[in-house]
């Protein structure tokens, strides 16, 4: 089955087993234990279907039941209860939902009760019109865009998709290099199988080992258990190595050995254990030149490096930054609880003056930022940053295009704002992490200010 699922439960303990078991019976899950953070993880997917417990630590599923139904009215939803009531029944039958079950809940049932959903409405669903915006969205998992950029990508991943080759992706920060690594494994026949995705620079490297290939009990101080590891986790399915650039040299060589033997050996066993993987790696490094200076293994790099896809910068996808702003802008209306329809003409043309050094991301916290401020239902000029509304800072009015390179704009547009915003919020604003900021200070000597 190729159905997305999202199950949002306030029992920890029952959306793991429940979404285990689905995933087994072939469902694309994802899972939520609360209103916000199931809206967050809804507006990103635009699940096919939905089961959704009406008592929510922290809001009423009826209420989410109808915000997921303004960005997706075809979705199909299975409401549950601890608490029966006729209320809670005629709400169920006044939003049409597909079914109403009591706890406490029968796996196989739930089951029956999907797949009698998914028969009664195929025919509709093969007939029913795409969303414009994501034309290829059965296929290509979350990616929005239409510039002929993205859609010359899109090929290129349904041609490598169902190969068991490994893919490097390499692009700017912000690009959204993660989404197209989940775009080849849910388009891949190893859909059904876990998606791993591993930070290799949010953790110090005796941490990294130990995530990466699990441990046995006794292997080291504190090790009173054994854990797996994550690479063990995603067996039969696809690793996504991200900002493989930040990887020790001493985890290089093991994950090399990894590639090489599909063999992985927890800390402090003596025994390999045998794993299937496909790893999809990211950066936006040069590896190249990574490599010359010893930072990097040649022979890892040509493992890694055996097809390479480039992620455009946002700057030169054209229309693309209509169409994200305006899917933000939905995505932060629902979220803020707004009504916003538009985007303003000149605001538009702002947009797409501005370089984004921050790509994707940083477009995301721009339009949350303006749907915040928006006072109307349309997103106006002067509810976009000071930045944005003033480019003539930044640029050659007479060609309008950036004076300075991308990495040189970075540069100025820290020293100009480091006093007015926090370090996080001007990580936000560049769309990168606050590492990558303190990185970014460390490279051209900028200090803090105070």
């Amino acid at each position: 089955m190729s159905e997305r699922l999202l199950i949002v439960d306030g029992n920890t303990d029952l959306i793991g087993n429940l979404s285990n078991y689905l995933q087994k019976e072939g469902f694309n899950v994802d899972f939520a234990s609360n209103f916000q953070q199931a809206l967050n993880i809804y507006v990103s997917y635009l699940h096919d279907l939905a089961i959704i417990e009406i008592e929510l630590p922290d809001g009423d599923g009826i209420e989410l039941v109808n915000k997921i139904k303004v960005l997706n009215p075809n979705v199909r939803i299975i409401l549950t209860t601890s608490y029966p009531s006729i209320s809670s029944a005629l709400k169920a039958l006044k939003l049409k939902v597909d079914d109403f079950l009591i706890k406490p809940l029968v796996y196989d049932e739930i089951k029956a009760s999907l797949t009698e959903i998914i028969k009664k409405t195929s025919d509709k669903e093969e007939q029913k019109e795409k969303i414009p915006i994501s034309m290829e969205k059965e296929e290509i998992s979350s990616i929005i865009g239409e510039s002929v950029e993205i859609k010359l990508l899109f090929e290129k991943i349904k041609k490598i998709a169902n190969t068991p080759t490994n893919v490097l992706l390499l692009g700017e920060t912000g690009t959204g290099k993660e989404l197209f690594a989940r775009a080849i494994h849910e388009a891949s026949y190893r859909k059904k199988k876990p998606f791993v995705a591993i930070n290799c620079a949010s953790l110090p490297e005796n941490l990294l080992e130990s995530e990466l290939f699990g441990f046995v009990k006794g292997a080291f101080t504190g090790a009173t258990f054994d854990k797996k590891g994550l690479l063990e986790m995603a067996d039969g399915g696809t690793v996504f190595l991200d900002e493989i650039g930040d990887l020790p040299l001493s985890l290089q060589a093991k994950i090399l050995r990894v590639l090489e033997d599909r063999e992985i050996r927890p800390l402090g066993s003596v025994l390999s254990k045998k794993v299937d993987l496909r790893f999809i790696s990211a950066t936006n490094k040069d590896l190249i030149e990574e490599v010359k200076e010893g930072k990097f293994r040649e022979d890892l790099f040509f493992r890694l490096n055996v097809i390479t896809l480039s992620i455009p910068p946002l700057r030169e996808r054209g229309k693309d930054i209509e169409i994200l702003a305006y899917h933000f802008m939905r995505k932060f209306s629902i979220k803020i609880g707004k009504n916003l329809k538009k985007i303003d003409p000149y605001a538009i043309k702002l947009l797409y003056k501005y370089p984004w050094p921050g790509n994707i991301r940083e477009l995301q916290n721009v339009i949350e930022q303006a749907v915040v401020f928006s006072e109307t239902d349309t997103i106006m000029p002067h509810d976009l940053p000071e930045y944005i509304q003033h480019p003539e800072k930044f640029f050659d009015k007479a060609k309008e295009i950036p004076v300075l390179s991308i990495e040189d704009y970075t540069k100025e547009f820290i020293l100009k704002y480091q006093s007015i915003y926090t370090e996080q919020e001007l990580a936000d604003l560049l769309g990168i992490t606050r590492k990558a900021l303190w990185e970014k200070r460390k490279k051209w000597g900028i200090p803090r200010s105070s």
